[in-house]
């Protein structure tokens, strides 16, 4: 009987490593626990962040989630939380350690006696005082922020903001490849789910997308998760699930919040972002689903004008999956075609109106 010569392939130990077969890696971890996951797509570790425009309420809201944390809630923005380390770390570098910590006491206090809690768990609360600097942009203060979540051992930690740890150019695609290493760098050390407070571009009320935010594409790359907070010019504040790498992130539902007398976090209803919008821009003949369709086109080409998208990418998105009948999507490309929100170059393709 012929037999085959043994390849070399064939007698490569297939469980050593770097490289190795799958089964293998899974043998590897099995028995071990599925990473924890904290709320909605944000696990531990990992990196992502909460990103708006200015005085959206993007730190009210991320203050509201670690106090949740810490006070051991099993709710927040109706979704479940969930972290069995209870220690929090904010470390807010924009406002005034004054105002800021009156703020955070009158948040603990409404926090304490909405939900009946002992006060003791205050104590999983920590913050940073007036010996810290205002920007982390120096090899010391790096190490010393290194040092100090190493010895605070929290599970969830926020700074805020991005722009606070450079002085140099966040569209600059080198800057942001080397903060979003050290971060992540930083979050896997200490087996932390590190969020990010980030800005976007302005929105004059515009959807809320990867492409609104502000700095390199690299930012949105290293991201875990992605949380947009917005507030449109009729004074709506919403939160909306942009992208995740552990979590489902194709509902075309936001969450719309206000924000009480002790800046405490109030979950109002689910509706569509366009409906929220086009309210805003009725003045503008754009309905519900202009914004809906305009959304799609800035994920589609990540904000980037040069980009055509086809007719047929449009009906992958939006018709087979329901959220738009054909007659709707074609009347929708006109109106923003009309408004010069895009342009048609051609039978068939669109991209976005390149700004004058």
């Amino acid at each position: 009987m012929f037999r085959m010569k043994e390849t070399t392939e064939s007698i490569i130990e297939n469980c050593a490593g770097p490289f190795l077969t799958i089964d293998c890696m899974s043998a590897k971890l099995e028995g071990l626990p599925e990473p924890p996951r904290i709320f909605k797509g944000i696990i531990r570790p990992s990196l992502g962040c909460f990103f708006g425009p200015s005085k959206s309420g993007k730190t009210t809201l991320v203050e509201n989630l670690a106090f949740s944390i810490a006070a051991g809630q099993t709710r927040f923005l109706n979704d479940d939380v969930n972290c069995d380390n209870k220690r929090v770390l904010l470390i807010s570098l924009e406002e005034y350690y004054r105002s800021r910590t009156v703020r955070n006491v009158r948040q603990m206090e409404a926090f304490t006696s909405k939900y009946n809690l002992d006060p003791t768990w205050r104590e999983n609360v920590y913050v940073v005082d007036d010996s810290f600097a205002r920007y982390i942009t120096t090899e010391e203060q790096w190490q010393l922020l290194d040092a100090e979540i190493e010895r605070v051992k929290p599970g969830f930690v926020m700074i805020d903001s991005v722009t606070r740890t450079t002085t140099d150019s966040i569209e600059d695609s080198s800057v942001s490849t080397n903060l979003m290493k050290r971060f992540r760098e930083m979050a896997h050390k200490h087996n932390i789910a590190l969020v990010l407070i980030h800005h976007s571009q302005k929105m004059d009320d515009r959807p809320i997308t990867i492409a609104t935010m502000a700095g390199s594409r690299v930012i949105g790359q290293e991201m875990d998760f992605m949380i947009g907070v917005n507030r449109s010019s009729q004074n709506i504040r919403y939160v909306k699930d942009v992208a995740f790498r552990y979590w489902p992130d194709d509902s075309e539902f936001v969450l719309k919040f206000s924000i009480d007398s002790n800046q405490m976090i109030v979950a109002e209803e689910e509706v569509y972002e366009s409906d929220i919008l086009s309210s805003a821009t009725a003045g503008n003949e754009t309905f519900g689903s202009d914004m809906t369709l305009q959304a799609h086109l800035q994920e589609l080409t990540n904000g980037d004008p040069l980009i055509v998208v086809k007719t047929a990418d449009l009906y992958t998105r939006l018709l087979d999956t329901g959220v738009m009948t054909k007659p709707t999507i074609h009347a929708a490309l006109k109106r923003l075609e009309k408004n010069r929100i895009i342009v048609k170059p051609e039978k068939g393709c669109y991209r976005l109106n390149q700004p004058s």
